[in-house]
């Protein structure tokens, strides 16, 4: 992690106060913190940095940047190979003058390796030692190795010299020094390749010589292939919304992770995120399938369900059925939410529609089981509404040790962790509704399980939600029901994600979205997590006036379903305008009240992934049914457009590619076999590679 001045440095506002996150990162594992590197020629010099830059380019796989140090050239190379779980490191430095210069190079860095659970916290305790070639520092199972080429001349371990020799205790910061003298118009290389995270320490990295390695750039090749793969998405009457699609799609792709051959999925983000979170990566998994990723799907889902609790679990928070809030090498779990378990069924469910096929889905119903029967103990019967809160006062019991307390300073546990909505949330029973709705979907497939029963519970519920939850005064729903039994009257985006599932009328969906779109709630730069006219909304509150990306893609989604097209894309483009202005990337969230980053990590899963779906599933409308051999293609567009195109969107062992012009839709497939195409023309059956022309309005 660098910024753009080339320093291994990445300064940034972290629950109020400036953190550096600059350093090497590995297996979900924080290897080290800031490098220092400093250039001298005859004992003048400087630091890499500000001062020196003149050029640089950042690649997927790596970063290259040119300096100027005491009249010496500096060519600042680092790679990232595609295996191995290395970061190299070549630094060329030039001497342009007439005469011989004896140079002068240290690098540095402070040891880390700490999974990134929370920020700020590391190991006090480490051991160093040098085997042959390598310098290795290892703490409680985690390690890091170095190697160097040539070798230097004097190394370091807490300010003093240091040959090798084991250490233990605090250890850092490490050093490394090269003296070499340059010739007139030569240039000399040193390379460094650091290797690490869950390993252990006597991990030799067997890739081939240093120099060789940092001229392989595997990542860049990797993620040119795997981008030629894709599907494509072409809006000419919203280049910007095609240029969002292009940032959304790197940005998701550089969270993929293996940590371990145990553990695959997607980190939730960077800085400090930096691991596998249950709820973050159900927010990925929908994007990840409909960029052609289904055997990543799988891997990831398999990694949730691996770890899936058998038992009561009360000082983790964990239950039953539950399904990790987070796993991190080493391991590091934690459990305590109320929505993670729940988004489960509904992945699993998308996956057998987007493949066609029950074996997947078959090998994971005992976890889905598991995962119901969890739900459904935390149904209050009186209401048939499930509950949540009581996971972090119950976590806070069991670890309380004498005065000292261990836990979560939170009051609930839904993505709205620092804002108390306990009992009934909204968009907590609609994630429930989901969860029954994809059940009795999955049992009907199965041929086997209690459907009709679920399908009759999503009845009642659908029908307790629009009584209970209905706001008139503001033409709106409330945000919870609280735990006295009365409604909270708050306006939040919540409410949104109940559009489209059936529990409001046609009507009422509308108002809510015209509701949504009022300037307390929806701003230029994204949409509130509360409404700025509420008595306690604070701009700098986590969920109580931040600005978040994935609360935007919340009312896209619900605009686009409302018949709203416009506003839809108008929010979809506002999250395409945030990509363009921060670098491809996106940031967690925004100030209240002003288009800025704020205690925000810049990059989010799924401030990227949301976005990506909509895209697909309700801009272009497609819903994939293979297990019926079927694909409903229902397309929202505005009427100021004119054209959109879909190629290589990869569906089971085909792909569909989608050409719609003037409300004319030409689809193409090209699977093994015809599916029969659903939309508002009715019903009508594609041979693979023959095109098939519809009206769509």
């Amino acid at each position: 992690m660098l910024n753009g001045a080339g320093e291994w440095s990445y300064v940034r506002e972290t629950r109020g106060a400036p953190v550096d996150w600059g350093g090497a990162y590995s297996q979900c594992v924080r290897l080290t913190g800031p490098w220092l590197t400093h250039v001298r020629a005859d004992g003048n010099g400087s630091e890499l940095g500000r001062s020196t830059i003149r050029s640089l380019l950042h690649t997927h796989g790596g970063m290259e940047s040119d300096h100027v140090v005491a009249g010496l050239t500096v060519h600042d190379e680092v790679r990232l190979p595609f295996e191995g779980r290395a970061i190299c490191r070549t630094l060329s430095v030039g001497n342009p003058s007439e005469r011989p210069v004896r140079a002068e190079i240290d690098l540095g860095f402070d040891p880390f390796l700490a999974p990134v659970a929370m920020e700020g916290i590391k190991p006090r305790e480490y051991r160093a030692e040098r085997d042959g070639a390598h310098w290795r520092v290892r703490s409680f199972g985690f390690a890091l190795t170095v190697e160097t080429h040539p070798e230097v001349e004097t190394a370091s371990a807490g300010g003093s010299r240091w040959s090798g020799e084991r250490r233990e205790g605090t250890v850092g910061p490490i050093g490394f020094r090269w003296r070499t003298e340059i010739a007139p118009g030569a240039t000399s290389e040193f390379h460094v390749r650091i290797v690490g995270g869950l390993l252990d320490p006597t991990f030799a990295h067997r890739g081939p010589p240093l120099a060789e390695e940092q001229r392989r750039p595997a990542i860049d090749r990797t993620f040119a292939d795997w981008e030629a793969r894709a599907p494509r998405l072409a809006f000419p009457d919203a280049p910007g919304l095609e240029a969002g699609y292009r940032s959304a799609r790197a940005a998701l792709r550089r969270l993929y992770a293996e940590p371990d051959p145990s553990i695959a999925g997607l980190v939730a983000g960077f800085p400090w995120y930096a691991a596998v979170w249950g709820r973050d990566l159900a927010w990925m998994l929908p994007a990840v399938e409909w960029l052609g990723d289904s055997r990543w799907v799988e891997r990831s889902i398999a990694t949730a369900f691996r770890f899936q609790a058998r038992a009561s679990i009360p000082v983790l928070g964990g239950r039953p059925g539950e399904v990790p809030m987070q796993v991190a090498p080493g391991p590091v779990f934690l459990y305590g939410t109320s929505d993670t378990t729940l988004y489960y069924p509904g992945i699993v469910r998308r996956h057998v529609d987007h493949t066609g096929s029950l074996d997947f889905a078959r090998s994971v119903r005992p976890n889905l089981e598991r995962a119901l029967a969890w739900g459904l103990d935390k149904v209050d019967p009186a209401t048939g509404l499930l509950t949540h809160g009581g996971e972090v006062a119950a976590m806070r019991r069991e670890t309380e040790v004498g005065e000292v307390r261990v836990g979560i300073d939170a009051a609930d546990t839904t993505i709205w962790d620092s804002t108390d909505r306990r009992a009934h949330a909204i968009d907590v029973e609609v994630l429930w509704l989901e969860a029954l709705d994809s059940m009795a979907a999955l049992d009907r497939a199965f041929g086997s399980g209690p459907a009709a029963a679920l399908e009759a519970r999503a009845g009642a519920l659908r029908a307790a939600l629009a009584a209970r939850y209905w706001w008139p005064e503001e033409g709106y729903a409330f945000d919870t029901i609280g735990p006295d039994g009365g409604p909270v009257p708050k306006v939040r985006p919540n409410a949104l994600r109940g559009i489209g599932r059936g529990i409001w009328n046609p009507d009422e969906e509308s108002a809510i979205v015209e509701r949504a779109r009022a300037p307390d709630l929806s701003t230029p730069w994204g949409v509130r997590t509360l409404s700025n006219r509420d008595p306690t909304y604070d701009p700098h509150a986590y969920h109580d006036g931040q600005v978040w990306t994935i609360a935007t893609a919340w009312a896209a989604d619900a605009a686009l379903r409302s018949g709203a097209f416009d506003l839809g894309v108008d929010y979809l483009s506002t999250i395409a305008r945030r990509f363009d202005e921060e670098g491809g990337y996106a940031a967690e969230c925004y100030d209240g009240d002003r288009p800025e980053p704020f205690d925000a990590c810049f990059l989010l899963g799924f401030s990227v992934a949301p976005f990506l779906s909509i895209l697909f599933e309700t801009l272009w409308g497609i819903t994939p049914k293979l297990s019926e051999g079927a694909i409903e293609i229902r397309p929202r567009f505005p009427s100021r457009w004119r054209s959109a195109t879909a190629d290589g969107i990869r569906l089971g062992n085909g792909t569909l590619s989608l050409a719609w012009r003037d409300g004319s839709l030409t689809t193409t497939w090209t699977g093994p076999g015809p599916v029969e195409l659903r939309g508002a023309w009715g019903k009508v059956r594609a041979e693979p590679g023959v095109a098939v022309a519809l009206r769509t309005g």
